[in-house]
């Protein structure tokens, strides 16, 4: 009995000692979290990708976004050669191109920024980057 006791102390102290850890620390994502930045608004000044080395161009001015793109409501974002041969554009029924002042929708795929970045910011990230989706929804009713 006496060597019994010694070992019931050991396994008894083992998960407590485990608990005592307390919570691990929080998971960060290092800047490898992506996310889909929505844009709706007014587009303008649309050119289609049309060569190798010609990328195209679009401009919304944001009426409203998804919530990771909030900051960006009423600016005017301009994607000067980010519109790619991976870029998709759908067109709404009937037409055959984009044309100044109509409804759509621009999608960005970009690592996901704190909240308390300025609009600003966010912006100019966003610029940099290639556009992934331009859907046009036609004129404003």
């Amino acid at each position: 009995m006496k060597r019994v006791i010694p070992f019931l102390l050991v396994a008894l102290l083992i998960p407590g000692a485990a608990l005592a850890k307390g919570k691990p620390p929080p998971k960060t994502n290092h800047g490898k979290a992506k996310v889909q930045y929505i844009l709706k608004g007014d587009l303008s000044g649309f050119t289609a990708f049309s060569a190798p080395s010609t990328n195209g161009n679009i401009t919304i001015v944001v009426d409203s976004s998804n919530r990771h793109g909030r900051a960006l409501k009423g600016m005017s974002l301009t994607f000067s050669g980010m519109v790619t041969s991976s870029t998709k554009v759908v067109l709404d029924n009937g037409v055959t191109v984009i044309t100044d002042g109509d409804q759509g929708i621009v999608k960005v795929r970009a690592p996901k920024e704190p909240r308390d970045m300025s609009g600003s910011d966010l912006a100019a990230i966003l610029q940099a980057l290639p556009v992934r989706q331009v859907i046009d929804q036609g004129t404003a009713s």
